[in-house]
């Protein structure tokens, strides 16, 4: 059984191939920045990348930032990750500029390679960065300026990490590191996360603190793809494998076909015919799907999407996203013209500026698509399914 909700790795690493070569081709000239929703697969597509850079033996560090509280944690983070980084000619431009940025690192350039000294370098940076950090920023700098590459720096849950800084100072590190990336003709940035960066740098730096970015959009599987990956996990269960019931799967998760949203169909089957000892059937996915998927068992799976909206969103901007995605499960599409008269009446606002605003976060996030104009519905059919069972009628 592929993995729900870990990274896919080795042969569970599934179709991101064209995703993966167009990524490495464009770091070669531009930083890059996955937008998919959680759950679409960055975290796998972005440790694929670091794979086969390392296969190249090209230098790549990958960072999980979204415990990060503060710039100077994300820059101790940052340089401690670099010491560790594979590959003698880059670990030894490092370890030189690091030396004479830092005096620690001068002391005991011996004794780099050595846990306890990674250890002890990671206090010293924490300490040094703790107060007045966008002035020492500019060792940094240095040290980058001075990597003439190529090296790779991947960052998941970036997006994440800004939220957690106070607001001026995520705004003062946004424009650092925008001026990093402008003295850094040796190293490329790949980041992505699961909340809208957009939406994140709105009210703080503006999209011009990420506009040189190159965006990279994470769709779901297509329809091919989606039926050979539940094809193969059948004949991994060893069960009986049909057109039919292939079809069966994908009409639960609905398009785009999500591969997190496959797999939780598939894992409810198993439970199912482990505790039936039944055999897998068309009748049988949909009776896992409205019973064991779509009930309480299943809430665990999709709360994020509504709780994020309580995290990440104003107060007023929540209240009223959540009254028109009510509305829009309710039904296939749903008008604009009526998804700003529930705007209105939820905030109290005539601004049509804050609706659409909030339209294209909420479009951002993946809640809603929009591919007719004018009119509004959701992302995911599977999505919308549990939102209309558990929030229509409640706003």
């Amino acid at each position: 059984m592929l993995p729900v909700g870990s990274p896919a790795t080795g042969d569970d690493f599934v179709d991101r191939e064209r995703e993966t070569a167009f990524i490495l081709n464009t770091i070669k000239n531009d930083h890059v920045m996955l937008v998919a929703p959680r759950r679409f697969g960055k975290t796998s597509i972005m440790r694929k990348i670091e794979r086969d850079l390392a296969s190249k033996r090209q230098s790549c560090v990958f960072l999980e930032v979204e415990s990060v509280n503060s710039p100077g944690e994300f820059i101790t983070d940052l340089v401690t990750a670099l010491v560790e980084c594979e590959g003698a000619s880059v670990k030894a431009r490092i370890s030189s500029a690091l030396g004479k940025a830092f005096a620690l690192v001068q002391e005991n350039i011996d004794e780099i390679e050595t846990p306890a000294f990674r250890a002890k370098l990671r206090g010293r940076l924490r300490a040094e960065f703790s107060d007045d950090w966008h002035e020492k920023a500019k060792k940094v700098d240095e040290i980058f300026a001075g990597l003439t590459g190529p090296v790779c720096i991947i960052l998941d849950e970036f997006p994440v990490a800004i939220q957690n800084m106070e607001e001026a100072e995520a705004r003062k590190f946004l424009l650092w590191f925008r001026r990093l990336r402008q003295v850094s003709p040796g190293v490329r940035f790949i980041v992505g996360g699961s909340v809208s960066i957009d939406h994140v740098v709105y009210h703080i730096g503006g999209t011009p603190v990420i506009n040189d970015f190159r965006r990279v959009t994470i769709g779901g599987f297509g329809e091919g793809v989606a039926l050979s990956v539940v094809e193969r996990v059948f004949r991994e269960e060893g069960w009986e494998y049909s057109p039919e019931i292939g079809r069966a799967v994908l009409d639960c998760v609905g398009e785009p076909y999500i591969p997190y949203f496959i797999m939780i169909v598939l894992s409810g089957l198993k439970e199912e015919v482990e505790i039936s000892g039944g055999a897998p059937s068309p009748a049988l996915v949909e009776r896992v799907y409205n019973r064991r998927i779509l009930g309480s068992e299943g809430r665990h799976y999709f709360e994020h999407y509504s709780r994020r909206l309580q995290t990440t969103y104003s107060g007023q901007e929540a209240k009223a996203a959540r009254a028109i995605l009510s509305r829009v499960s309710l039904a296939e599409s749903l008008p604009a013209g009526i998804a700003y008269e529930i705007f209105r009446q939820s905030t109290g606002s005539e601004s049509e500026d804050a609706f659409r605003a909030l339209l294209a976060q909420l479009n951002h996030d993946f809640y809603v698509a929009s591919e007719t104009p004018g009119e509004l519905r959701f992302y995911s059919k599977m999505l919308r399914d549990w939102w209309r069972i558990y929030y229509a009628g409640t706003w």
